[in-house]
């Protein structure tokens, strides 16, 4: 079975239906719950998940029990968490300017020989040398 890294923002996106690209996002996560890809993360994507909810509380976008909600339903989707190597992180920070939160999907991905699927545009630019997409166009732009 196909496996494919993702980030939170693709996470957040099934969340928060007044994103970018919601279709297409939801369309990847139906894929995994039906059983036809395997979605993977390293464990940060729980608190970056946790995070981006805790944003859209404070923007008003949520209340606090919806957040507490879409927390436990992201949760349940089944993405598997696997961390890579703190070397290869830092190696794709430094090799493509990264915070080492992005690069930590990236090095997963490479580690993984997988695609990774982000919904942040400039993280797709930044990564030429590896399956990068970016959710709203398929490729990286």
């Amino acid at each position: 079975m196909a496996e494919v890294v993702v980030d939170a923002s693709i996470a957040l996106k099934w969340a928060l239906d007044d994103e970018e690209a919601v279709e297409q996002a939801v369309a990847l996560r139906d894929a995994a719950v039906e059983g036809r890809i395997v979605l993977l993360a390293p464990t940060l994507w729980v608190y970056e998940l946790a995070n981006g909810l805790v944003s859209a509380v404070r923007r008003d976008r949520l209340s606090r029990a919806e957040a507490g909600q879409a927390l436990e339903h992201l949760l349940a989707i089944g993405v598997e968490l696997a961390d890579p190597a703190p070397a290869a992180t830092f190696q794709e920070a430094t090799r493509h300017k990264l915070s080492a939160y992005d690069a930590a999907y990236v090095a997963l991905a490479r580690a993984l020989q997988a695609p990774f699927v982000t919904g942040d545009r400039p993280l797709a630019r930044a990564v030429r040398d590896l399956d990068v997409r970016w959710i709203g166009a398929g490729t990286a732009e």
